[in-house]
């Protein structure tokens, strides 16, 4: 049965060390992970007052091999980062276990991970790599999946599921809308664009993996 989890870790441990220590003050929140035993890609979303900045620290930092912005607005960008797989990290360290990075949030010097692990003995395997390699990290919850197979399957994320339904018990898809985009991001303690990104994309990744075939 897969087990569920979430971790505090601090920057230095996990991806993006370098540029984070340059520039501590932004958030960064991770919609996807590739990662194999070579390279970790991240594709991630920045927003704060030092987004310029950031970008100077993420060209300079020596641990990464390639910076590609997909989207550039004035209050936030959107980047896909590869950089090399590296021994005695978290990142490896989840790599080796098998586990899955569902979630990960960098609010200044501290990530806050979402972690799905195939097993028991996978999650045993993660902290005894982290202890051989003395990786700090904060286990805040943990709970078995009683539908693993579910987890994940539409690719949809907790965030984007939580506004979605929100949305839809609020009555913002009844026609005529009961409710503005305004009003639901009011009751989510959100921007409107933050929520209208977390719409789309959660719209999208369902009728991608519910309606599109490849044939």
């Amino acid at each position: 049965m897969s087990v569920l989890t979430e971790f505090t870790v601090p920057a230095k441990e996990f991806i993006l060390r370098e540029t984070l220590e340059a520039v501590p003050d932004v958030r960064i929140e991770i919609e996807r992970v590739v990662a194999d035993s070579q390279h970790v890609t991240p594709y991630f979303w920045v927003t704060g007052e030092q987004l310029d900045a950031f970008e100077c620290a993420l060209e300079a930092d020596k641990s990464v091999e390639a910076v590609i912005q997909l989207e550039d607005h004035s209050d936030k960008q959107f980047y896909r980062v590869v950089w090399q797989q590296r021994i005695g990290t978290i990142s490896h360290a989840v790599s080796k276990a098998k586990a899955t990075i569902l979630e990960a949030t960098s609010e200044g010097r501290e990530w806050n991970l979402k972690l799905l692990f195939p097993d028991e003995s996978s999650l045993t395997d993660f902290h005894d790599y982290c202890t051989e390699h003395s990786l700090s990290f904060q286990l805040t919850r943990l709970y078995e999946s009683r539908h693993p197979d579910a987890l994940g399957k539409y690719e949809v994320t907790t965030k984007q599921r939580e506004a979605l339904l929100v949305a839809l018990e609020s009555g913002y898809f009844s026609v005529p809308r009961d409710i503005t985009l305004e009003d639901v991001a009011v009751e989510l303690d959100i921007s409107p664009n933050a929520l209208s990104t977390r719409l789309r994309r959660g719209h999208a990744n369902l009728i991608t993996n519910t309606l599109r075939h490849e044939g």
